[in-house]
């Protein structure tokens, strides 16, 4: 949902959809020793790939979201590195990268849609 947030309204909603509903998320599956964490990982995510997107015509949303996933990766990487040791982190970054796979196959698509089938709503 934070790429279809971020690709669809842009970086602001990106940056709190990805932000606040992921260290929400956190708080709610019981992890909220980590939700500043995500708070601010998924955050920058949703932000960057919603003014990416914004900024390239063509493959905005592709590059986008590649970068976004990319500091996603990089941001836990580097949280779990510091938090728990390079083993723990390293043990995270493929299911990180599932993610962000997973992200950009459904955000894509379905922002795509949204924005052909809504452009009433998505006027700037």
């Amino acid at each position: 949902m934070i790429f279809v947030s971020a690709l669809t309204f842009g970086p602001l909603v990106g940056a709190f959809a990805g932000g606040v509903g992921s260290a929400l998320a956190d708080v709610l599956g019981g992890y909220a020793y980590f939700a500043p964490y995500t708070l601010i990982i998924k955050g920058i995510e949703g932000a960057l790939a919603g003014a990416i997107s914004r900024r390239m015509e063509r493959f905005g949303p592709i590059f986008g979201s590649i970068v976004g996933g990319v500091e996603m990766v990089l941001g836990y990487f580097v949280t779990e590195y510091f938090l728990y040791g390079l083993g723990a982190a390293l043990t995270e970054v493929p299911l990180n990268l599932v993610q962000f796979l997973a992200g950009v196959l459904v955000g894509i698509p379905v922002s795509h849609v949204i924005k052909r089938r809504l452009p009433i709503f998505l006027e700037t």
